[in-house]
């Protein structure tokens, strides 16, 4: 059986871009089926997975703990025979030079070299390559970092591209096989992944309308912030306002004293610039509490991106608690 960070390893070697989340599919389909729960697909916007007994949904409420498949990447919108451009899809922050990369072609994938291209202010960021020998592309073929993921033994840190939301991906692969018996929980579980995270959150809605949650943990990354006491090793972040959801002090007062109880450290942030998949619930009109349940990261959107091994492992140990013994939250 592969350990936790093994399975990781094998999500952050997939080529996942906004509305190409396939590889990350693949390795989420078998890790659940191996688990014995049913996978279910949505299109492909979403995937999601439940335990058999689960699935006719008895009196239990359903606890829905999601992450998205994709991380930011770019997509070729001009050839120009060994010459291509290209312009980001949600957000890839690189500098300028040089930033290696990966071409995902129809014939497989291949080494590039990306580079910035100096354009006026004010207009859309671009990039371009030059194509190895005998590579052909297409319009919309899609490129991802290149990645070499690293995950120290001394230090605990993980240093790769797509942390966000690779790490909430290898959480609800985990949870598959790592919960209790599901008579010891309080809730039917559903654990779920969706695209386009990135850029347009389509995936989330289509999720949401299929599972009609009772109660929602959303899992994605966010911004070490030491100005907000925000810090790698310190515990997951409980995203309190952003643009996508609005807690009040009493839930979050509450959350925390859970995590209290449990022994368990939690950070808090307030980030209202972007936001998470967890929009897409009260958009759908469901009335369900959204929690989003976030890993600190350095260098979030970057080719080199950190995070904390203890993070994820006591992010894993309060969804396993919380789904026996969850926090009053109304």
């Amino acid at each position: 059986m592969l350990s936790w960070t093994e399975i990781l390893l094998e999500l952050l070697r997939c080529h996942s871009t906004p509305g190409d989340e396939g590889e990350v599919a693949a390795v989420l389909e078998r890790a659940w089926t191996a688990a014995g729960w049913r996978v279910t697909g949505h299109g492909r916007y979403a995937l999601s997975a439940a335990r058999p007994a689960a699935r006719g949904r008895g009196k239990k409420p359903v606890l829905l703990v999601c992450a998205h498949m994709d991380s930011p990447g770019f997509t070729v919108d001009r050839i120009q025979g060994r010459r291509v451009e290209l312009v980001p899809l949600g957000g890839p922050h690189v500098e300028s030079g040089r930033t290696p990369a990966v071409l995902k072609t129809a014939a497989g994938k291949h080494a590039i070299l990306l580079r910035h291209i100096r354009l006026p202010k004010g207009e859309r960021e671009r990039f371009s390559a030059t194509l190895p020998p005998g590579v052909s592309v297409e319009h919309g073929d899609r490129v991802a970092y290149a990645y070499a993921p690293e995950i120290a033994a001394a230090s605990g840190e993980i240093t790769a591209p797509f942390l966000d939301n690779r790490l909430g991906c290898v959480l609800v692969a985990e949870l598959a096989r790592g919960l209790p018996a599901a008579g010891e929980l309080a809730f039917d579980v559903v654990l779920g992944a969706t695209a386009c995270e990135e850029m347009g959150g389509f995936g989330a809605p289509v999720l949401a309308r299929a599972v009609q949650p009772d109660l929602v943990l959303c899992l994605d990354a966010t911004y070490e912030a030491p100005e907000q006491g925000v810090r790698l090793g310190e515990g997951p972040v409980l995203t309190l306002s952003d643009a996508s959801v609005l807690l009040s002090p009493a839930t979050r007062d509450r959350v925390r004293a859970w995590f209290e109880k449990q022994g368990l450290p939690l950070q808090t942030e307030v980030y209202n610039f972007s936001g998470t998949d967890s929009r897409a619930f009260p958009l759908h009109g469901l009335p369900c509490p959204v929690l989003p349940l976030l890993l600190a990261t350095r260098g979030n959107h970057s080719p080199v991106e950190t995070a904390d091994r203890r993070d994820v492992e006591t992010l894993l140990a309060a969804l396993r608690r919380f789904a026996a013994d969850p926090p009053e939250l109304t």
